[in-house]
């Protein structure tokens, strides 16, 4: 087994109806694989709906809901492959992107952790790519109201947007919405840290994988629609893990985090 899937998904029944087919459809993936779906205590029919059409999914059905990090975990101790692909229920997989993501990872084992290139619904490239978070940064967010086309210092440096998007590079972090990591690497880094709830598990785990010699990587030849929707509802309701979760991410590593994939810091990937 070459690949395990891990997919947490809580009533997100709609995307499951794009994600699945994508990952099913003849030919989408020629590695060996398998799919380990984390159900988060779903009221929508999700665990039906994939028990009668993709009956091969092994699901597994938490008793309470649990954070990101923890549901990630959770898969991730039950998969048999050599290799975890981390993906969000609201991705669409490109044809070949996680065999492109493999045949990376076997070149060059020194690499922590693989991002692909995520693009929007209407494939329109997605800022996925981010520079390490510190308090400056952090204002500019919120002075932009995270909106990625706001021209406010530091919003831009922040999204990486002076990056290539089609070269292979060292980065600081992606949004944990697509990862590919060797397991053996996921276990030592003790997977995400379970002390956040929701938001900065992914952009932990990135830096936590810097702090070993092991790099993060964007792969844009690995390509994956991200259809990431938001609503004011959801971001006031969710707004007080978010800055819990961004303080212990302080409190734990610094205010003054260096950019690791700065140009005299790194090399390109060919």
């Amino acid at each position: 087994m070459k690949i395990s899937i891990i997919i947490v998904g809580m009533n997100h029944l709609q995307y499951l109806k794009d994600l699945f087919p994508s990952i099913f459809s003849l030919g989408a993936i020629d590695a060996t694989f398998e799919v380990i779906y984390v159900d988060n205590c779903s009221s929508d029919g999700s665990v039906s709906y994939l028990e009668e059409y993709f009956p091969q999914v092994r699901i597994l059905k938490n008793e309470s809901p649990k954070g990101f990090g923890e549901n990630n975990n959770i898969g991730a101790k039950a998969a048999k492959g050599k290799y975890l692909a981390i993906i969000n229920p609201d991705i669409i997989l490109f044809k070949n992107s996680l065999d492109a993501l493999l045949e990376f990872a076997q070149r060059n084992p020194g690499v922590g952790i693989m991002a692909p290139k995520l693009l929007n619904k209407d494939e329109t490239y997605q800022y996925s790519v981010r520079r390490f978070i510190t308090p400056n940064l952090f204002l500019s967010r919120a002075l932009a109201k995270g909106d990625d086309a706001r021209k406010i210092k530091g919003n831009a440096y922040y999204l990486c947007k002076d990056m290539d998007t089609e070269k292979n590079q060292y980065i600081n972090w992606s949004v944990g919405a697509a990862y590919f990591i060797a397991k053996e690497h996921y276990d030592m880094l003790g997977g995400f840290d379970e002390d956040y709830f929701l938001y900065m598990e992914d952009e932990d785990l990135c830096l936590r994988s810097w702090k070993m010699n092991r790099p993060v990587v964007y792969m844009p030849k690995a390509v994956m629609i991200h259809n990431h929707m938001r609503s004011s509802r959801k971001i006031n309701k969710n707004m007080k893990y978010h800055f819990i979760s961004l303080f212990k991410f302080w409190k734990k590593h610094g205010i003054g985090i260096k950019d690791y994939a700065a140009e005299e810091n790194i090399k390109r990937y060919d």
